[in-house]
């Protein structure tokens, strides 16, 4: 039997984790569930003995470093080198810094798992790390790269990205700072593995909670209704995989036909097995039978639900759909919380797939063919290619390499330039990620503050007394001129010491451009007994009066003792046109950028003279189209303040940590989140579609459609959380509690029906009503949260027993409510026998 299953696959091939997968269930549904265990039971005692047998053990000798690590850590460093120039110079601000520096050492942390991959395979196939971490028997490639990889960025208690990522391995011991950074991360892991399970526990509850009562209580419901299974037709094999596990186990709603030669391939009511959803995978779209448009006002229909996935055939009469459906959606985020954990609270983005360089040389492709330039978000130069691409690293004549580009990647490095081993030269974006970003990203209003104490000056800004504005582009910046600021007490005193004049209020003095009689002066410099001042802004700010003699003291307000610096001739100096200055010009305010060994940053040319340049000493931040601006041009600023805030889009660690909150998000179906309206929440979208769709049709169908338009969007989103972490939920237990969430509608006019404005009511038993009346009454769809539903079902033992128990008794208390003890937690409560199992069929 096991030959057969070899011949069909290929024969001496490695039986790992997935391959004996693969095999038990290709047994099971060839043979059977009894002589599989058979089989489970032959398989756990051969892997026993050869264990025994092998004693495969782990040393210190084992983990092998590879030994591009310093090579990768070193191209790295130069590329981050380059983006601390582009900060100091104003041309990005601090956060893209940040997010560039999280998705290099990410691509080098990926790069090294790569390498260090390849070091195992081409040295030492049968290393037992390697063995032991690629069977799936223990491990995951995760902990081995932190072990004789890098650690790489961790999260800190907030889950945001701590820009000092930690480059030792666990073999090489961390530095100081390195463990402290490490704790972090690890104290996170812990603290999320208590708090977050006990959210995932809660969660869980609630859903069991709204689908105890959907239990399978007849064989079918006759409805005509179902939902369409889109399979796209450009699928890889893996996506082919994914569209097959949606059909299987399902029941066809209508006859599927083929077109050319008009046989039927399947007929309505039939199941889909593998077999059947082979055939039919080639038409577009499919429709089926589904919990969301079962007919029976409590509980499931067993054709509605089809197959039970846990042995393959229809499920039975009496089956617990719903607890099995809360089950399935709480489990893995249980399972998952406990992830962060084991990878020690270390970081876990996405990341691009990066080509690099396999050796030094002279890169060279055309770039002017098949593609375009752009600016990426970070200020590179860059070229994107539209078809595939080849380009080629040279040595030397006889050491050369191609490198073949699929589309849509994006080359960093321009032609004829050099390159060294390991540098990245372009990274590869798939068309989802160029036309829509994967990750989620938060965005938050982030402040940013002056690091010195100085005078404002705006560049490319434009201010005005309503609002400031950004004249060209989004590439304004604003100046920090450093000075230092005193207080006024600390000017009166120095004043007083220094023996500086005294001035009466209607004194006359001199300017040094034209004699003022009184204290209005607008310009900057100001002569008092042959003696210059230098003040900014408003006269007024920058004088003292004493209330005793009626005298004025004039104040120096901005000291710029120390904050000047003298560049000889021989220093690099660069203006923002990237010239060098000539000897002798003078500058009024433009940007130079010096460079020697210690010191890198931006400063204002004051003078240059014939050996040597004044310069005074400056800091520059770039603005956004978006930031708004609460400074004024001209003004002196102390150091940490808040010079403008701007809106700064993060990406946190992707981990169920954050998927949890999201899927919650949806389950409770919340408007808002931290005080803000969340935009396109499900009861706006809701709304919208139902009187977009009330101008074409009648309120039945309109109702209908609507609410089959947002129970799509819903699993959709809840999905791609748990698909994001690897983690396959079937549509069908989301189906059950969506139906759950969407099962009711508001009445807006009664018609003819005894039932009252306002009420909630089951869509299907208004549609039941309304068959039977000549004035229907109109109703409108609503979405019910898990925690509302859970206190709003027909059994009031069960909405007490969950939560608010003193506030349902009383009022059921007061309304004479009946529990017609449907589902199972009410019967639990009683102490009755529950409604459901094999013994429920004889109940029927």
């Amino acid at each position: 039997m096991i030959n057969k299953y070899k011949n069909k696959l290929q024969s001496n091939k490695t039986f790992d984790k997935g391959e004996i997968k693969k095999l038990i269930n290709w047994f099971i549904k060839n043979y059977g569930a009894i002589r599989t265990t058979k089989l489970l039971d032959k398989l756990k005692s051969l892997g026993f003995n050869f264990t025994t047998k092998a004693g495969i053990s782990l040393g210190i000798e084992d983990l092998k470093i590879p030994e591009t690590k310093k090579l990768l850590f070193k191209n790295t460093e130069i590329e981050l080198n380059h983006f601390d120039i582009k900060l100091k110079k104003g041309e990005i601000n601090i956060f893209q810094r940040l997010e560039k520096i999280t998705k290099t050492w990410n691509n080098t942390n990926e790069n090294l798992k790569k390498d260090l991959i390849n070091n195992f395979r081409q040295t030492d196939i049968l290393n037992p790390v390697y063995i032991m971490t690629f069977s799936g028997a223990r491990g995951n490639i995760s902990q081995i790269r932190q072990l004789i990889g890098m650690r790489g960025l961790m999260s800190d208690s907030q889950g945001e990205i701590i820009g000092l990522p930690i480059k030792s391995n666990l073999k090489e011991g961390l530095k100081v700072t390195e463990y402290f950074i490490s704790c972090y991360g690890a104290r996170k892991g812990l603290v999320d593995t208590a708090l977050k399970t006990a959210n995932s526990g809660y969660l869980t509850r609630r859903l069991v909670y709204v689908a105890q009562g959907q239990i399978i209580k007849q064989p079918d419901c006759g409805t005509k209704n179902g939902i369409i299974i889109s399979v796209s037709r450009k699928t890889n094999k893996s996506e082919y995989k994914i569209e097959k596990e949606k059909l299987i186990g399902r029941v066809l709603a209508n006859d599927i036909i083929d077109e050319e030669s008009g046989k039927l391939v399947a007929s309505m009511g039939q199941d889909i097995c593998e077999y059947i959803a082979k055939k039919i995978i080639k038409i577009r779209k499919i429709y089926v039978r589904s919990p969301l448009t079962c007919r029976l006002n409590t509980g499931i229909c067993q054709i509605c639900y089809g197959w039970n996935l846990g042995n393959g055939r229809m499920v039975e009469l009496g089956e617990s759909v719903g607890i099995l459906a809360a089950q399935s959606i709480g489990e893995p985020g249980t399972q998952l919380t406990m992830r962060t954990f084991h990878t020690g609270g270390v970081f876990t983005g996405e990341t691009e797939e990066t080509i690099n360089s396999p050796h030094n040389g002279i890169i060279s492709y055309d770039a002017y063919k098949d593609g375009k330039e752009i600016e990426t978000k970070y200020g590179e130069k860059a070229f994107f290619t539209l078809q595939e691409k080849k380009i080629k690293v040279s040595e030397n004549k006889f050491h050369q390499s191609i490198i073949k580009l699929p589309k849509y990647t994006t080359i960093f490095v321009k032609p004829n330039k050099k390159v060294f081993s390991e540098q990245i030269l372009a990274e590869r974006s798939t068309w989802q990620q160029i036309i829509q970003n994967k990750s989620e990203k938060y965005k938050e209003t982030r402040q940013i503050k002056t690091k010195i104490s100085g005078q404002i000056y705006f560049d490319k800004i434009k201010s005005s007394k309503e609002k400031v504005k950004i004249e060209k582009g989004d590439k304004g910046k604003i100046w920090i001129l450093s000075g230092n600021i005193l207080s006024n007490k600390l000017l009166v005193q120095n004043l007083e010491k220094e023996n500086y004049t005294k001035i009466k209020k209607n004194k006359n003095f001199t300017t040094n451009k034209k004699e003022i009689k009184r204290i209005n002066d607008k310009s900057h410099r100001i002569k008092i007994n042959n003696k210059t001042f230098t003040y900014f802004g408003r006269f007024k700010k920058n004088v003292i009066i004493n209330k005793k003699n009626k005298t004025t003291l004039l104040v120096k307000r901005l000291n710029l003792q120390n904050n000047f610096l003298q560049i000889t001739k021989n220093s690099k100096i660069y203006t923002n046109k990237k010239q060098k200055i000539k000897v002798g010009e003078f500058f009024n305010i433009n940007q130079a950028f010096t460079e020697n060994k210690k010191n890198k940053y931006c400063n204002q040319i004051v003078q240059t003279g014939f050996n040597k340049v004044l310069l005074r000493k400056a800091n520059v931040y770039l603005t956004q189209k978006t930031s708004k601006i609460n400074i004024k041009n001209n003004f002196l600023i102390k150091k940490n303040n808040v010079l403008f805030q701007i809106l700064y889009t993060k990406e946190k660690t992707t981990d169920i940590v954050q998927g949890l909150p999201k899927i919650e998000e949806f389950l409770e179906a919340k408007k808002t989140s931290n005080l803000e309206i969340i935009r396109n929440n499900p009861h706006e979208k809701l709304k919208k579609e139902f009187n977009k769709l009330q101008k074409k049709y009648n309120n039945k169908t309109t109702s209908r459609l609507s609410i089959q338009k947002i129970q799509k969007f819903l699993i959709n989103k809840i999905q791609s959380v748990y698909e994001s972490q690897g983690v396959k939920v079937s549509d069908k237990h989301m189906e059950i509690i969506i139906k759950q969430m969407t099962s009711k509608v508001i009445i807006k006019e009664q018609g003819d029906s005894t039932l009252l404005t306002g009420e909630l009511i089951e869509l299907n038993k208004i549609e039941k009503i309304n068959e039977n009346l000549k004035g229907k009454a109109k109703y409108e769809p609503i979405i019910l949260g898990i925690s509302k539903l859970s206190l709003s079902s027909q059994s009031f033992i069960s909405e007490a027993s969950f939560q608010e128990t003193t506030r349902i008794l009383t009022k059921s208390a007061i309304e004479g409510r009946i529990d017609w003890l449907y589902g199972l937690k009410e019967n639990i409560v009683i102490g009755n026998l529950i409604p459901v199992g094999t013994g429920y069929k004889n109940q029927l």
